[in-house]
């Protein structure tokens, strides 16, 4: 029998009742409650009733939907959802899956996820492009997010082979991943995106010989890095099954490594992925899994840049407030750490934090429809070009872009069309990939004013080194 959940019951009993003052709020109200929030702030009707509630509070349920979660919190005043008593099912998947102590959950032990990595890897690297782009298409929903629960499982792996990986071995696995990280800088396309695959391929195939070492679990570490790589390049190139796959493979790589934090890092940029083909609700699951994953392990760092995806999530809903409580958030976490003495993470700096706000803000401001969000969106996106690296070609070009569209929604087409302008010549070597797309995004978007002589040469400029 599960467990009842008490902290949920206590909150709606601390909450008092709109439709008989002085007393607690019942479960239909609440139920009627979470229904009218989710409607004010995501324009889609839900279903939740009194009996839901009643499961949840009697704990046969202990994880609902992330929608109906931030609901929750926010009728009752929640600032977490273990407040309410809501855990990961991952909880239950520890009781059911583990059967001997020290193996891990199935598809997770090592010996599973090298044989999906040989699998996997080796039927890329013979695809073909027109093949690849055939099976382009994303999944969503629980095919994306429950796999992925099993990474909270506290597991000991076991490795059966008999060899090691020597020092040298290593240091050499770790500075091939180094030389694909400054690859994927680069306007490289899918021939960089093979051989990073082949790479993976050939570490998989080592490591099915290896037994427990000092050098193991850092090897396993280099295969997670080199399938966030290929995840990274799969996007980038329009292949989001495939990128979606790597995403997955990268976090099992990091599980057997037994870096949490690498894993959070992954589900952050798988997040990030669903968020630009717009599956806010997929994203913001992934970000939560990471958040409850490392909520006792988390730098400031981490816990700022996870806060930054969970904003993105609200933004593309729409969701004003619950997207100004997650942007403070990253803001004060970041705030906690200024300068980084916990380690980088995930490449967040001043520069990238207000540059992914900034574009975030623009986010809101369309979803919501309030023109006004998109000045923050201008004053974050501006102190994050002053602040970039010179050698953050393509981040620059992002935040040129960005910065644009979001004059477009404040209604000042030249402006936006001098920083389009700017942009070109540096987005130029990347239009293969998201730069490309963020440029589509604008000529899009400036239809509306395209009567204007300045704004029509800037779209046929755009449309000169795009296909649209």
């Amino acid at each position: 029998m599960a467990a009842p959940n008490s902290l949920l019951r206590d909150a709606r009993e601390a909450t008092e009742s709109r439709r008989v003052p002085g007393e607690c709020m019942a479960r239909s109200e609440l139920a009627d409650e979470v229904n009218r929030y989710l409607f004010s702030v995501l324009h889609k009707r839900y279903v939740l009733d009194r009996h839901q509630i009643a499961r949840y509070e009697r704990g046969e349920v202990r994880w609902p939907g992330a929608a109906y979660r931030a609901g929750l919190r926010a009728v009752l005043g929640a600032e977490t959802d273990a407040d309410l008593g809501f855990t990961p099912r991952k909880r239950a998947v520890v009781r059911t899956v583990l059967t001997d102590v020290g193996e891990a959950p199935s598809g997770w032990h090592p010996a599973d996820v090298l044989a999906t990595a040989d699998e996997m890897t080796g039927e890329d690297v013979a695809l073909s492009r027109r093949q690849a782009l055939g099976a382009a298409s994303a999944t969503a929903g629980a095919a994306v997010t429950e796999p992925l629960q099993r990474w909270l499982a506290p597991v000991r792996s076991s490795f059966p082979g008999a060899s090691a990986i020597s020092d040298v071995e290593l240091v050499g696995w770790q500075q091939v991943a180094r030389r694909f990280h400054d690859w994927n800088k680069t306007p490289t396309g899918s021939l960089a995106r093979k051989a990073v695959i082949a790479q993976l391929n050939e570490l998989s195939d080592r490591l099915k010989e290896v037994s427990e070492a000092p050098t193991t679990r850092p090897a396993f570490l280099v295969g997670a890095d080199l399938a966030e790589i290929a995840a990274s390049m799969s996007w980038d190139v329009g292949l989001h099954r495939a990128a979606q796959r790597y995403y997955s493979l990268s976090v099992k790589f990091a599980k057997v490594a037994g870096d949490d934090t690498f894993a959070a890092l992954t589900l952050a940029s798988f997040a990030r992925q669903c968020f630009d083909i717009r599956q806010p609700g997929d994203g913001l699951e992934l970000v939560q899994l990471a958040q409850y994953g490392t909520r006792r392990s988390a730098v400031p760092r981490l816990r700022s840049l996870l806060a930054t995806r969970e904003a993105w999530s609200y933004a593309q809903t729409g969701a004003v407030q619950p997207f100004h409580r997650a942007a403070g958030l990253a803001e004060d976490h970041f705030a906690e750490d200024p300068s980084g003495t916990g380690g980088p993470v995930g490449g967040l700096d001043q520069a990238e934090l207000f540059g992914v706000l900034g574009a975030r803000w623009r986010d809101l401001a369309v979803a919501s429809e309030q023109a006004k969000q998109a000045r923050h969106a201008q004053e974050y996106i501006g102190r994050a070009l002053e602040l970039r690296e010179p050698g953050s070609v393509r981040n620059r070009a992002f935040d040129l872009i960005g910065l644009a569209r979001s004059h477009l929604i404040t209604t000042e087409p030249d402006y936006a069309c001098d920083l389009i302008e700017t942009a070109l010549p540096i987005a130029a070597d990347w239009v293969s990939g998201r730069v490309g797309e963020k440029l589509r995004d604008f000529h899009k978007e400036s239809q509306r004013f395209g009567d204007v002589p300045r704004v029509r040469a800037t779209r046929d400029a755009v449309r000169d080194v795009i296909t649209i």
